[in-house]
């Protein structure tokens, strides 16, 4: 866990996070629901408020007194690391109890921790999506022994996650409903009934919640095929060919455990545009559910085969170690050579030209920068991202403010020099103060 924190750490000091902007907002909503404001972040030009936002995140409430005594972002990196280390102990628990061997259970536990796809998941600037790689993995443990214990607390966290765990829990439900685990076919009306819960409570009194995804129009582009680019889809299949090709390759034998992943699987398939299937970058989370089912389905399909010949329980688990381990060699290089790249960056002097540039800027000042800075200044008092300035559009339906977004609204700008914004900053701006290619210019007067 140390070192996947440590790899998070350098890319933050080296202002390379995947995607600062979202990382940003996280900040700003949490910074304001501390100070008892409202759960909201001037960065989303969406509906912000805590039923209010598109996404619906309720384990941020949780978050949120652990912020107020770290308000430092390195908690919510490590945050997200150990979400996706704690789901080891479902995943051995699961082999435990498939084979009744405690040391088949500890290898599955570590086929997980060595399995790359994890490590990407866990290496992802902070998203609360990624609750739901433990919540599904207690569910499927729970299902399988008929705990109502696990089960329950695996779709409360699944639910906490994100909206869209009402759908993954029905669809989940229905396919343990038809073919049980050994849990019986109550566990999945348990979670048909945890699911539909939830959606009746959202659709109540949740704004805008069909804002990211409609089940019916997706329904719709999963029948016809739609406008799909072919190379992305061929991207997409080969990554989930190559996740269970390694220590995972025994998850066919538990069919209905990677059934639960059909949801998952429809909603993110039918995409037109996001390549969820990458190791790294933007939208690395929400290939989430898909991992863990992937894991649960490997980590049964091999306790099969152990339970068919036990004195095989150490062999198969280190098979599975192994193979997860080699898996991926090509991601695994440049991963290597990514995390070498942002060690020698983070040392550099450039680096730390631009760690003194946001670090002379007043907490109380208004400020506009670029998406690789605009997580370093989540703790100001104004913040936006220039990218949003001057926008042509019309405002988005729900705006209240003042649009379109201009330098009116700051006192401050920390760009790149030759940044093709700094032109508007001609008249009435000064430059005070730059190093390691960027400036900083304050309003004059």
């Amino acid at each position: 866990m140390w070192c996947w924190c440590q790899e998070q750490f350098v890319a933050l000091g080296a202002h390379r996070l995947q995607w600062g902007q979202d990382f940003a907002f996280f900040q700003r909503i949490l910074n304001s629901a501390v100070a008892g404001g409202e759960w909201s972040s001037s960065l989303l030009l969406e509906p912000t408020g805590f039923f209010s936002m598109v996404h619906f995140h309720p384990i941020l409430a949780v978050v949120v007194p652990l912020w107020a005594l770290f308000s430092t972002p390195k908690l919510l990196l490590a945050i997200n690391v150990l979400a996706v280390v704690l789901t080891a102990w479902p995943l051995a628990r699961i082999g435990t109890k498939q084979t009744n061997s405690s040391v088949f259970g500890l290898c599955c536990g570590v086929a997980w921790l060595v399995w790359l796809p994890a490590h990407g998941a866990a290496i992802a600037d902070f998203r609360p999506m990624v609750f739901l790689i433990p919540g599904l993995a207690c569910v499927v443990a729970g299902a399988m022994d008929g705990s109502k214990r696990w089960l329950l607390f695996g779709a409360v966290l699944c639910c906490m996650a994100r909206e869209e765990a009402s759908y993954l829990l029905v669809v989940a439900g229905l396919v343990l409903s038809l073919f049980p685990l050994g849990g019986g076919r109550r566990s999945g009306l348990a979670l048909v009934g945890v699911g539909a819960v939830w959606f009746g409570f959202l659709l109540v009194f949740k704004e805008n919640f069909f804002f990211h995804f409609n089940p019916v129009e997706t329904i719709r582009g999963f029948g016809s095929g739609a406008s799909v680019p072919p190379e992305l889809t061929d991207a997409r299949v080969g990554f989930v060919r190559s996740a269970w090709l390694g220590g995972y390759l025994a998850a066919p034998l538990s069919l209905n455990t990677l059934g639960i992943g059909g949801g998952a699987a429809a909603w993110l398939f039918t995409d037109t545009h996001r390549e969820w299937h990458a190791i790294t970058g933007t939208v690395v989370y929400l290939k989430d559910p898909l991992l863990v089912v992937i894991a649960a389905a490997g980590t049964l399909g091999a306790g099969t085969l152990v339970r068919k010949r036990p004195s095989a329980a150490l062999l198969v688990g280190l098979v599975m170690i192994i193979s997860n381990q080699l898996s991926y060699s090509s991601d695994r290089a440049r991963l290597k050579e990514r995390h070498s790249s942002l060690r020698a960056e983070a040392e550099s002097e450039d680096v730390a030209e631009i760690n003194r540039l946001i670090s002379s800027v007043p907490k109380s000042a208004r400020v506009a920068t670029d998406y690789r800075l605009i997580a370093d200044f989540a703790d100001r008092a104004v913040l936006w991202n220039v990218a949003h300035l001057y926008m042509e559009d019309a405002p988005p339906p729900h705006w209240e403010d003042d649009w379109p977004l201009t330098l009116e609204l700051l006192d401050t700008v920390v760009l790149p020099i030759d940044d093709p914004f700094v032109d508007r900053l001609s008249g009435g701006w000064g430059l005070v103060d730059q190093g390691g290619g960027y400036g900083v210019w304050l309003r004059e007067g």
